[in-house]
């Protein structure tokens, strides 16, 4: 697929992103910041302790100025934990705190998997990868192809694919935001996927109409059939993409950890990793899903003087879930930065507008073709590359 058309980025999230503000993010040092905020910033490294800490400080009185943020966190672990029926409660408080928040969504969900069984993975598998991250998979009747993202929050397949693939339909969703827009449609539970030698079970999932997953910018169509979120790929432990992005190893087919690795820790869209640069350092969302990396407003501190210099202004069109939209942005000919040790490359890097959640960036495709390995140690929260 061609830059000068338009890229793809399939991130879903179900739950609204934290305002963290200014150069907050979530690798700071925690002795500048407030006990709250650096607690909640520990809670998304997924250590069990810091994610109770949270819920005790919740009973205290008066309430922490970031409740809403809290509660929402609990319900996030609990709901991609499996732990379905106890993420009801906290998703109602987090709607009781900020009813316009996204928590009523999530609600919806949790409620219609109340009582199905949590997702499981068995096995190890190392399978080819073709462009955009896909990997070959049979679910039922269903033999073909899923983006393997981890940029999606909630695993997503076409209507036509559901069928085939025998999933369990549980009812209507609420809003599931996208790159684009928030969409809409049923939940279910895929009962199997075999992915090579590997399995999942009861993955759950958002179905939408086919036409919703197959987007044109008038030269070029794309088509998403299938969807594997990066909870579905972390029930497996260690998820690996090897020999610049030829091939996906799942389980103990990925290796361990490669020197230089860095923590890693759970994002409100998926999963982030420091990202590093001649002005410092700074959480980049990690997303697979995306053919290019780009940073935000606040990535452009990470680049070298001459690099600011070079800014340029342009446009792109970026097609998701909800549709292609045409941005403006500002473009970096060439980005030198650092990822877990090694050097990191990019060129032609737009920076896009700033979100509240305050990332640099957003690493991509591109950013898995550039390492002989890419190593996401889930049951370590360890992220390496090597070259």
């Amino acid at each position: 697929m061609s830059r000068s058309s338009f890229f793809v980025h399939v991130a879903l999230a179900l739950l609204a992103a934290p305002a963290l503000g200014g150069t907050v993010d979530f690798f700071s040092a925690r002795e500048v910041m407030d006990a709250d905020t650096a607690l909640y910033l520990d809670a998304w490294s997924g250590h069990p302790g810091d994610v109770e800490r949270v819920r005790a400080r919740l009973s205290q009185t008066p309430a922490p100025a970031n409740a809403y943020e809290d509660w929402s966190l609990l319900c996030h672990f609990e709901f991609y934990g499996g732990q379905y029926l106890r993420a009801i409660p906290d998703c109602e408080k987090a709607v009781a705190t900020k009813p316009e928040g996204d928590a009523p969504d999530t609600l919806v969900i949790v409620k219609l998997l109340a009582h199905e069984p949590r997702l499981r993975a068995k096995g190890s598998a190392r399978v080819p990868v073709t462009p955009g991250s896909r990997v070959p998979v049979k679910a039922d009747m269903y033999d073909g192809v899923a983006v393997a993202d981890t940029g999606a929050q909630i695993s997503v397949m076409m209507e036509s694919v559901a069928r085939s693939a025998r999933v369990k339909i549980l009812g209507a969703s609420g809003k599931v935001g996208s790159t684009t827009a928030s969409v809409a449609g049923q939940i279910g539970l895929i009962p199997e996927v075999k992915i090579g030698g590997a399995v999942l079970n009861n993955i759950p999932v958002l179905v939408l109409p086919d036409a919703q997953l197959t987007f044109s910018d008038g030269k070029v169509t794309v088509s998403l059939p299938f969807i594997l979120s990066v909870y579905a790929l972390a029930e497996f432990s260690r998820v690996a993409w090897l020999d610049h992005d030829k091939w996906l190893a799942l389980g103990k087919a990925a290796p361990t950890s490669f020197p230089g690795a860095v923590a890693m820790i759970w994002h409100p869209n998926g999963i982030a990793v420091p990202l590093e640069g001649p002005g410092g350092r700074h959480a980049a969302h990690f997303d697979s899903g995306a053919d290019f990396s780009y940073l935000y407003e606040s990535g452009v501190a990470l680049l070298s003087d001459a690099g600011r210099a070079s800014i340029v202004e342009s446009k792109r069109k970026i097609g998701g879930v909800g549709g292609i939209v045409e941005q403006e942005v500002r473009r970096v000919p060439q980005a030198d930065l650092g990822l877990a040790g090694q050097p990191l490359v990019l060129k032609n890097l737009d920076v896009a507008k700033e979100l509240e959640s305050g990332e640099a960036a957003r690493l991509g495709e591109d950013v898995l073709r550039a390492y002989g390995a890419v190593v996401f140690d889930f049951g370590a929260m360890r992220f390496s590359v090597s070259p």
